[in-house]
């Protein structure tokens, strides 16, 4: 049985998996610099970059059963939810991307202390630009495999996702390639944009987030000046 407390905080830490992972990859492409056909990235954001991983680690396995036996599909007898395919597929990128990138920030730390003609110097050299090299393609790896979890159909009533990204729409094309409108209707499956952004209008309501919510009903409004349910929802919120 699903305590009371892990149902209540479930979309949430969906929602934080989901902005942790897409903050390391945005991260990581802003600050790594590419020479010769190498990744060069600094110490201090390798430690960033595992950070925010831990943390959207951690979320996962505060709300799902952790692995006791990948091949017999044996998960630890606790109170909380067995994950699904699609989401073990995401959190395994996620945990694959975490101590990979653990490795490499130790490497790194090896490297920064090493002088270029030190013993060992080269073999690690080769061995952090291997890692950055492998990180790179698990981020794009970790796109799709969160894109798919995003279409499976527990997914598709968490309001605290599609605010997400109604609230970071630059998100959208720039780490999923696709546009806000495509993430709501063919990756969240809402109905339309306006279905969705009234959704979120509606949450931030009852929430007591009466400014977002406003703000949130005027976009659907200059999109469709005829909306009545934005109109009305609007109308309750300046009584």
């Amino acid at each position: 049985m699903i305590t009371p407390y892990i149902e209540r905080i479930r979309d949430w830490k969906i929602r934080e998996m989901v902005a942790g992972f897409i903050l390391a990859k945005s991260t990581f492409e802003k600050h790594s610099k590419r020479k010769d056909g190498e990744i060069h990235i600094s110490f201090g954001t390798l430690r960033l970059l595992c950070d925010i991983l831990f943390h959207a680690k951690e979320h996962h396995h505060q709300i799902f059963k952790r692995i006791v036996n990948a091949k017999k599909k044996q998960f630890e007898d606790c109170n909380k939810y067995t994950p699904d395919s699609s989401e073990i597929n995401f959190m395994n990128s996620v945990g694959l991307l975490f101590h990979k990138m653990v490795v490499t920030r130790e490497l790194t730390y090896m490297l920064d202390y090493y002088t270029e003609d030190s013993s060992g110097y080269q073999e690690t050299k080769n061995s952090v630009d291997r890692h950055l090299q492998r990180i790179s393609t698990l981020f794009k790896q970790g796109i799709l495999a969160m894109i798919e979890m995003l279409h499976s159909e527990n997914q598709q009533k968490n309001v605290h996702l599609a605010t997400y990204f109604i609230e970071n729409p630059a998100i959208c094309p720039e780490q999923l390639n696709m546009p806000l409108e495509q993430v709501l209707t063919e990756v969240l499956g809402k109905t339309s944009v306006e279905d969705a952004f009234m959704e979120s209008a509606q949450y931030s309501k009852e929430s007591g987030w009466f400014d977002k919510s406003r703000r949130l009903c005027q976009s659907i409004l200059e999109r469709n000046p005829r909306h009545k349910p934005a109109q009305k929802l609007l109308a309750s919120l300046k009584e």
